[in-house]
């Protein structure tokens, strides 16, 4: 047996603590070392590799979805197969257009937001955060990491948006970003669209090792051995990708899975970097909270401090009560596949993920998500193989031969592929060459109808796209455009609602973190630019004039139809309502119309327009000379209005005393009438028989004039009787000027 002398004996250690470089005593163990942070970083870790494991199908999926609007839709085994036969591997995206018309209209029809007040008093407060938060949307370039997100969502089935705060003061505290689906894993478990019932979401990230260790100092040896500097180097070799393939597909012996697609990360490259992975994950623990119940609005609902007075004498006197409430807090750890790095409560007041989902679609049987190729890369995939097999048909003919027909068969099969090729055979010898032209044209056929089923199932008509169609009228064109609009309305409907959850967490963002005194620039319609100052302070008193943080706001999406084009949608609406409208009305509305077409130079058209209606562009600062002209214009309208005014009056008042003069000569006449008609009446009193006669003159009077105006004969009235039963003349006594006197004769 060996005998060993001069032997020192070294206690084992995890080389991932440190040791005292004077001693044998290892340093003071790490918080996060002990067993609690153990055992936090092994759940963590279950959490991420059943995720990743659950997950791996259906993002192996979501990687070939984006492969197909790349045009890589062959599989290398499927090409080599081709390229044995000597068939081409042919690719007419359809999808791709079908995908571009959706991101192109998110585009093109961004939406708008606005912050309302909860209370009257903080409307001016909700309109500096809708300012800020516009002039954020600038700064951060938010426009693009939405559409970005949306062009994830509807090729994948998920896109990401980052909404968190920054210690870098050259830049803007808050920040909004893009995150690739890739990177991120969450809890599948989950059904609510904002995920406000899931308990975790993992983001991967590889960093370089030195700044892995700047952000960790104190974790540098552990950073270290976690570290991997690869020669070969791409995203498939360590996430899900590896997972399916380990699974579900052969491998050769570099590990490399048979028959895989291609990915564009495919590109293999010496990798010089030590690079290290970590595994950032924000989840949600149950805590138990104390909460006061009772009380004013400055005590109820709040959270219980025993060590503020007000609390403990309210609760002693009974004012209060104090029931305890368990609720989720949102906490943040990055790890490593091995150690624990961090773990800290949620830097965020918002107490939700920094990460808001925009979905396409998701799958009823497990809320898994897939995006607008998944349904249609069957048909894509069909037409792309038939239309290599019709080409392949076309270039290619088939011989039918007897043995002995002809010396060499390959020299007869390179002529037969010949448009002038000569063949040769034997005398007495059959040879027959086949083209099946027929068969290529049912491949083609078949096309057809697979192109058709994309557009179809894709919901993009051939009118979305601009291509003509059998629709010759504008309505049919409009109705097929909104048939198209409507089967895609579901990603934009999702698209709107994260918006929502983003907007309402940047506008608590910024009642948390906008505390310091801000000039915020907006750019309006047209390139004006507007200032609005927040959180000044007065130089006097020294208060904060209009504290943002001071009270809170409601973030309100707007609501957009998602047609191809809004402004030509309300240039065709506005154009038919002017249309309409009175001439001296559609004029005065002319220039805001023209304003919404697409019509090239249009600002110079709005201009002349204005020019001849006299209106001003709203959102154009007046020069002193407009100013002027607007002021004399005012006054010259004004003195107009009065000249106006006065002739009305004067016409009024000529009109008045018309009419009294007309009603004093009526009066006068009816008083002359009766003084004439007293003696006549006292006439007729006393001799009856003559009003008698007189009744009958009249009416004869009447009679003739009606004839003479109808043009017709009189028609002869029936004679007066006199008292007694005769008529006049008839033997009685005439009435005469004078009296009395005897008919036929001369007065006496």
């Amino acid at each position: 047996m060996s005998q060993f002398e001069n032997v020192q004996t070294i206690p084992a250690h995890d080389p991932a603590i440190p040791q005292d470089p004077e001693g044998d005593a290892p340093v003071k163990t790490h918080p996060l070392d002990t067993d609690a942070g153990v055992q936090k970083q092994g759940k963590l870790m279950a959490w991420y590799t059943q995720e990743r494991e659950k997950q791996a199908a259906n993002r192996y999926q979501m990687a070939l979805d984006e492969d197909f609007y790349d045009g890589l839709q062959w599989s290398e085994e499927e090409i080599q197969e081709l390229a044995e036969r000597g068939q081409a591997a042919l690719v007419y995206n359809k999808i791709k257009p079908t995908v571009d018309w959706v991101l192109g209209t998110e585009k093109r029809t961004r939406i708008d937001f606005k912050v309302l007040p909860r209370e009257e008093q903080d409307y001016q407060g909700a309109e500096d955060k809708t300012k800020l938060l516009k002039y954020l949307s600038d700064v951060n370039k938010a426009p693009f990491a939405r559409s970005r997100a949306f062009a994830d969502a509807i090729k994948a089935g998920v896109g990401w948006l980052e909404d968190g705060a920054r210690g870098d003061p050259e830049e803007e505290i808050l920040f909004t970003r893009n995150e690739s689906w890739r990177n991120i894993i969450y809890d599948s478990s989950a059904i609510e669209r904002d995920l406000k019932d899931a308990r975790y979401i993992f983001r991967i990230r590889y960093v370089d090792l030195d700044v892995a260790q700047s952000y960790f100092p104190d974790r540098a040896e552990i950073l270290r051995q976690a570290a991997v500097s690869a020669d070969l180097f791409n995203t498939e070799q360590d996430d899900e990708f590896w997972y399916l393939g380990q699974h579900f597909q052969a491998r050769d012996a570099r590990g490399e899975v048979i028959g895989r697609r291609t990915f564009v990360s495919d590109a293999l490259f010496w990798n010089r970097r030590e690079r290290v992975k970590l595994i950032e994950c924000w989840y949600r623990d149950p805590v138990t909270e104390k909460i006061i119940n009772g009380g004013d609005s400055s005590l109820h609902g709040k959270l219980y401090n025993a060590q503020d007075a007000v609390h403990v004498e309210a609760q002693r006197q009974g004012i209060v009560s104090i029931y305890d409430r368990v609720r989720f807090q949102v906490r943040c750890a990055v790890l490593t596949e091995d150690r624990l790095l961090v773990d800290s409560p949620s830097p965020y007041r918002h107490n939700r993920f920094p990460f808001t989902p925009i979905w396409c679609y998701r799958r009823a049987r497990d809320n898994a998500p897939y995006g607008l190729i998944r349904n249609i890369r069957d048909p894509q995939e069909d037409l792309n193989k038939r239309a290599s097999k019709a080409l392949f048909i076309l270039s290619t003919n088939r011989i039918e031969g007897e043995e002995g027909a002809v010396d060499d068969w390959d020299q007869t099969a390179e002529e037969a592929a010949r448009p002038d090729g000569v063949i040769i055979r034997k005398k007495g010898s059959e040879l027959k060459i086949h083209r099946d032209t027929e068969l290529a044209e049912e491949h083609l056929t078949i096309m057809q109808t697979d192109a058709r089923m994309i557009q179809d199932v894709g919901g993009v008509t051939d009118e979305n796209l601009g291509h003509q169609t059998n629709a010759t009228s504008g309505r049919a064109i409009l109705a097929r455009q909104d048939q198209g609009s409507v089967v895609t309305a579901e990603p934009f409907d999702n698209l709107r609602f994260g918006l929502q959850l983003e907007g309402e967490m940047q506008l608590s963002l910024i009642e948390q973190y906008y505390t310091m005194p801000k000039v915020v620039r907006i750019v309006g319609n047209k390139g004006k630019l507007d200032w609005s100052k927040v959180n000044q302070i007065d130089p006097t008193t020294g208060e904060v004039l209009n504290d943002i943080t001071a009270n809170q706001a409601d973030f309100v999406i707007g609501d957009e139809d998602f047609r191809q084009s809004m402004r030509i949608a309300m240039f065709e609406t506005l154009s038919d309502m002017v249309a309409k409208m009175p001439p001296e009305v559609s004029m005065n509305l002319m220039d805001l119309v023209v304003d919404l077409s697409d019509a090239p130079n249009k600002e110079e058209f709005v201009a002349r327009i204005r020019k001849i209606n006299g209106q001003v562009d709203p959102d154009a600062k007046l020069t002193p000379q407009q100013i002027k002209d607007m002021q004399d214009k005012a006054q010259q309208d004004q003195e107009k209005a009065a000249i106006a005014k006065r002739a009305a009056l004067a016409k009024i008042t000529k009109d008045e005393t018309s009419s009294e003069l007309n009603a004093a000569q009526a009066v006068n006449l009816q008083v002359d009438s009766h003084a004439k008609a007293a003696p006549v009446a006292a006439q007729l009193a006393s001799a009856p028989q003559l009003a008698a006669l007189i009744e009958t003159l009249i009416a004869k009077s009447v009679q003739e004039a009606i004839s003479e105006s109808l043009g017709t004969s009189p028609t002869p009235a029936p004679p007066a009787m006199l008292p007694g039963g005769m008529p006049p003349g008839a033997g009685g006594p005439a009435i005469g000027p004078q009296g009395m006197a005897p008919v036929g004769g001369p007065p006496q």
